[in-house]
């Protein structure tokens, strides 16, 4: 989905503006005791796919769904028709075709989609003749990446889209490998030609380093279809079974984080509508790949009758990927306690020790993904490349005013675009994607999930930091208001966010931005505010007594802490003014207090120290659960005198795998059942012992 980045580059433009006024410038490796490795097993991927049985109640679930979406007449949902050798609704292509043919943002979903519709249809023959000659037509005339000719509105280079581009173009050509593709002049041999090590150059680096677009509520439904489509239909064996290794990572995710039939985790990508909820029959929508997940894995709730999602629908009409049973094992011993960590992501200042500059266009295709192209060691390459390819800026910078302006100014001072944009650091490095350490602390009543000290102080666009949550709408989270985005709830400015187990201390300082951004900030009518997601709608009790605010859900219960002042808006908002703030949330549960007088009696009775510094805080709490919890603006976070691990973590590191990071071997075990993915190999291995 394109990135609306306007805010941001007004803001830019605003910068640079004022940059030429002077008077504004002053100038370990571990090992997991559960890992055991299983030796001499097969290693043909075609042996596994009939080697061992998915569940039965994952093929109970798919054929639900692939009954209920039969009745959708969404475009995605054509596909199950087809599938289940029924005539389609060809008024449902029309849209889409309109989309591809006139080359529109988020073309490329409905492409992925048109494309699976062929190859099924290549099974059942349903589709009418003339209608799939129109498909066809829309295929060979589609722009595959940049480097072809002609002009588009295509956003190429996300994450997401990076995929869905790579796969469309290996697909199609794979389709009509002697046709002539009539906008790039090539034939369908020479897409796969080009596609194929696109397509694998993807699959390594989500192997490697995660993904970019971690833990995102939306976007990881744009990454699955795509992975789905290369399991069923790429001729390239390892390339699909890559594919179908990506596939279980996304679902072991999953299963570690999500709770009570929510993706309950932090996100480096999300929008507000997903997040903040007015009331029972106004909630927060769910992840965009719900259905997904709870097919392959039976969390959450099926509760779409007729729905259209483009992961679900490829899952469901899916004959090749068979998901491990390990997998949804996983999700069901989670269900009463787990603590995860992974790590997805490298930081900019860190390309040249994992073999990546700034220069080359194969660099860049590493960088643009994490939304680091006005970042200052990226900004003069990616503006050489864009000159290569002839590339719109209004495009890539949604106006071409702000590399002008840029250039005066740094011309004004002498120094080189890079030089300026590090400068500017605030901005144009905030809205990167970069490393990301990710904590997640469940028990059957709650769960505290978060990004620990990730890019504190910097400018986000759509990163939801932290959440904790009782159940599927007992949700709460804060934020500082602002980011390039334009949602008022996610994105803003970056906190300095420390968990350790159900305790978190988030800090928040506005303060530490430079000048002049704070100056832009204002003009852009960012509001001096953090605000904390507490909505009273979906809890039982609310109770609020000095600076902290309690709410039970059930048997669940949790406690805010702002030291700012607050006051609520719609009941849903807690606003405190100030650019700076201190929060401390910590979870409980009847189990550990009983009663919730007692819990709210127990934290109020706890001391609590907290000292402004000159940036950030300084916090010593002692909580009820865990002890004396000390934590500053910088520096380490301790709980009874020890360190709490912030990272940089592993790759993976729970009770059921370990996997050192930029890696790419993944081990999951649980009980006698061990899945081992071997994305170096290109092998997919499940045994039970």
């Amino acid at each position: 989905m394109k990135i609306e980045l306007k805010k941001h580059f007004k803001a830019l433009i605003i910068v640079a503006i004022l940059l030429i006024i002077p008077s504004f410038i002053s100038a370990p490796s571990k090992i997991n005791p559960r890992r055991r490795w299983v030796n001499d097993l097969p290693e043909n991927y075609d042996f596994l796919r009939n080697s061992y049985n998915a569940t039965m109640g994952y093929e109970a679930r798919k054929n639900i769904y692939l009954t209920d979406s039969n009745t959708s007449d969404g475009i995605y949902a054509q596909s199950s028709r087809v599938y289940l050798n029924e005539s389609v609704n060809e008024a449902s292509f029309q849209s889409s075709l309109d989309k591809i043919n006139n080359r529109e943002d988020t073309a490329d979903f409905r492409m992925g989609s048109i494309l699976r519709t062929m190859y099924l249809d290549n099974k059942t023959n349903v589709l009418e003749p003339s209608f799939k000659l129109q498909l066809k037509n829309a295929i060979l005339g589609f722009k595959y990446w940049f480097t072809e000719p002609n002009d588009d509105a295509m956003i190429m280079w996300t994450e997401n889209h990076m995929i869905l581009f790579h796969s469309c173009e290996l697909l199609a050509g794979q389709l009509y490998p002697n046709e002539t593709f009539t906008n790039s002049g090539m034939n369908g041999t020479q897409h796969v030609k080009h596609a194929l090590p696109l397509v694998n150059r993807w699959l390594n680096w989500r192997a490697r380093f995660g993904f970019s677009e971690w833990h995102s509520d939306i976007y990881y439904e744009e990454d699955l279809m795509p992975l789905l489509n290369l399991v069923e239909f790429a001729q390239d064996n390892d390339t699909a079974t890559k594919a179908a290794m990506l596939v279980d990572i996304l679902a072991f995710d999953f299963a570690n984080n999500y709770f009570k039939g929510i993706y309950a985790t932090t996100n480096g990508r999300t929008d507000d509508h997903k997040k903040v909820g007015t009331s029972l029959t106004d909630p927060p929508s769910r992840a965009s790949f719900a259905e997904f997940a709870w097919i392959l894995l039976g969390v959450g709730h099926h509760e779409e009758s007729g729905s259209s999602s483009m992961s679900a629908v490829a899952l469901s009409t899916s004959d090749k990927y068979k998901p491990p049973p390990i997998l949804e094992a996983i999700a069901n011993a989670t269900l009463d306690y787990n603590e995860h960590r992974d790590r997805n992501g490298i930081n900019i200042a860190d390309g040249p020790s994992y073999g990546f500059g700034y220069e080359s266009e194969d660099d860049l295709m590493f960088w643009w993904p994490m939304s680091t192209l006005v970042a200052g060691p990226v900004i003069e390459p990616t503006l050489d490349l864009m000159n290569t390819y002839d590339l719109d800026p209004n495009l890539i910078f949604e106006d071409e005013l702000l590399i002008d302006l840029l250039k005066i100014a740094a011309d004004f001072y002498g120094s080189t675009l890079s030089e300026l944009c590090t400068f500017l650091k605030e901005a144009t490095q905030g809205v990167a994607l970069e490393e990301a350490n990710t904590y997640t602390y469940r028990t059957p009543y709650y769960q505290l999930s978060g990004a620990q000290d990730h890019q504190k102080g910097l400018m986000g666009m759509q990163e939801h930091i932290w959440q904790a949550s009782l159940d599927e709408y007992a949700t709460v989270f804060t934020n500082s208001h602002g980011g390039f985005r334009g949602e008022d709830h996610v994105g803003g400015f970056k906190p300095r966010a420390t968990l350790y187990k159900n305790v978190g201390v988030i800090q928040y300082d506005r303060l530490s931005q430079s000048l002049i951004l704070e100056l832009v900030y204002a003009i852009l009518e960012f509001k001096d505010i953090t605000q904390a997601y507490f909505p009273r709608w979906a809890f039982n009790e609310v109770v609020q007594q000095d600076k902290w605010t309690f709410g039970r859900r059930l048997d669940s219960y949790v406690a805010l802490y702002s030291n700012e002042p607050q006051e609520w808006e719609d009941g849903i908002f807690l606003t405190s003014q100030g650019k700076k703030n201190v929060y401390i949330v910590e979870l409980g549960s009847v189990e550990d207090y009983g009663t919730f007088a007692n819990f709210t009696s127990s934290i109020l009775a706890t001391k609590l120290d907290v000292i402004h510094l000159s940036v950030g805080y300084g916090v010593r709490y002692v909580s009820p659960t865990q002890g004396t919890v000390k934590v500053n603006w910088d520096g380490p976070m301790t709980v009874n005198g020890a360190q709490v691990d912030l990272g940089s973590y592993a790759r993976f590191d729970n009770d059921f795998c370990f996997q050192d990071f930029n890696t790419q071997k993944t081990t999951i075990q649980y009980g006698t059942m061990t899945l081992e993915l071997d994305f170096e190999n290109a092998t997919r291995t499940y045994t039970e012992l």
